[in-house]
């Protein structure tokens, strides 16, 4: 996911973390992340675009990073996790998981078990 965005700069981790919030929560949009930076949408926009940056891009690497730790870290069904990402139906969460991933989300949690379980062995 990293491959669709830039470092933005310092400020960068403040409207990552905003993002993140706020996609957790399933409401993420231009106008709700530009409130949270008590800055416009436009000058938001503005800036990202200076920088190279799509926003959307920002907000689905962030709901990758959140989705791939849920689904790693917890026992959250797969539904679940894609409802609290704002997602209408599970079938639109795999679909965007598989396109960020490579793979269903199920395949991406049997094989961070396996991983866990492996380093723990070792």
């Amino acid at each position: 996911m990293a491959r669709h965005t830039k470092e933005l700069e310092p400020g960068h981790s403040k409207l990552r973390s905003v993002i993140s919030g706020l996609a957790l929560a399933g409401t993420v949009s231009l106008e709700t992340v530009a409130r949270h930076l008590s800055v416009s949408p436009r000058t938001l926009q503005r800036r990202l675009n200076q920088r190279g940056v799509c926003f959307w891009s920002l907000v689905e690497q962030s709901r990758y990073e959140i989705a791939a730790a849920l689904l790693c870290d917890t026992d959250l069904q797969i539904q679940e996790i894609g409802r609290r990402l704002g997602y209408s139906t599970p079938g639109g969460f795999s679909r965007a998981f598989t396109r960020w991933a490579g793979c269903a989300p199920s395949v991406f949690r049997t094989a961070c078990v396996a991983r866990a379980t492996r380093s723990r062995l070792a």
